[in-house]
């Protein structure tokens, strides 16, 4: 068996792959606060396991000084885990035995989107844009001819269009705008942490509650209701100031700008290099349907399910692994 593993700063994903069957895993595990338990979590999956494929991004958390250090830390607690050959996925496309990763750190930093993508270029569309949006971050990756052409670095990618730091869930709303037309009037809004993106995708039908995994900014709720009351501080109000269908009509606008920050990025990636089919995945597929409107879109969700999509680059770097030992 192959055990696909993606840990994430917020997020690990875990695959279980044999032959053409598959097993998907969503854990919400945040890195900064948990890390000394990610061999616990681990653990519960160390059953008949031959092979790990890991890619990761928990590296950036804030948990770790530096990108060696959280490279070397998570290759570690995963050997501690498991006592079988460990392959490191980097963003050249390479797998790296666990030693060659610790000392190329940099290369398999953030390196889960070279993943998804690699698998999208050899199983779904050669030339294409892909687009996955997480709870955290969306990735705008462009493939040509079965050839990745994006950045290596994030940082990179965020200097070319190809990383924009905004998700379904984790983003704090202030930062899709510090004005919104309200009343008639064009309105400041707080930038304190008072309600994310997860609570305007709930409140506007796109994702469920289960689907809402992170910490909530108030420790309350994920209901309908408690999100209506996180959205109105944003306004500096309660919802004996405001009505309901007032902060609905808050939500929509946000989510429109929201729409807009993926759409403009997405375009300038389509005219730099002439792409119009678009790959989408990740929690924030139903998002991206709406703001990517009059591309081609082919959804992940669709071709393998809801738990694939979710957990992409786990499955991706699992399949990939298992297309090698084959070969």
């Amino acid at each position: 068996m192959i055990l696909g593993i993606d840990i994430g700063g917020a997020n690990t994903k875990i695959t279980k792959i044999e032959g053409d069957n598959y097993e998907i895993h969503h854990i919400y595990f945040p890195m900064w606060k948990k890390k000394d338990e990610l061999e616990d979590l681990l653990k519960n999956y160390n059953n008949n396991v031959d092979y790990i494929a890991l890619v990761m991004t928990a590296e950036l958390a804030d948990c770790y000084k530096t990108k060696k250090e959280g490279v070397e830390d998570i290759i570690n607690k995963v050997e501690n885990v498991f006592n079988c050959p460990i392959y490191v996925f980097d963003v050249n496309g390479n797998f790296l035995i666990s030693e060659e990763a610790k000392k190329r750190y940099l290369d398999v930093s953030a390196s889960n989107w070279n993943a998804t993508a690699k698998f999208v270029s050899e199983f779904v569309k050669d030339s294409c844009i892909l687009v996955d949006m997480g709870s955290t971050t969306t990735d705008i990756i462009p493939i040509k001819n079965k050839k990745i052409l994006a950045k290596k670095t994030d940082l990179d990618r965020l200097m070319n269009n190809q990383l924009v730091y905004v998700g379904t869930l984790r983003t704090p709303v202030s930062f899709l705008a510090n004005k919104v037309e309200f009343r008639g009037k064009l309105t400041n809004l707080s930038s304190e942490y008072f309600a994310i993106t997860a609570d305007i995708s709930l409140i506007l039908n796109k994702i469920t509650e289960d689907d809402y995994t992170c910490d909530t900014p108030d420790n309350n709720g994920k209901d309908f209701e408690s999100c209506l009351t996180r959205l109105a501080r944003v306004l500096c109000a309660d919802r004996e100031m405001i009505k309901d269908d007032e902060i609905i009509d808050f939500a929509n606008k946000l989510y429109n700008k929201l729409l807009n920050l993926i759409k403009e990025n997405v375009d300038t990636i389509a005219k730099r290099y002439n792409l119009n089919d678009v790959v989408i995945t990740g929690l924030g597929e139903e998002i991206l349907k709406d703001a990517l409107n009059g591309y081609n879109i082919i959804s992940i969700k669709e071709l393998y399910g809801k738990g694939v999509s979710l957990a992409m680059p786990s499955f991706a770097v699992a399949k990939l692994l298992q297309k090698q030992l084959n070969e």
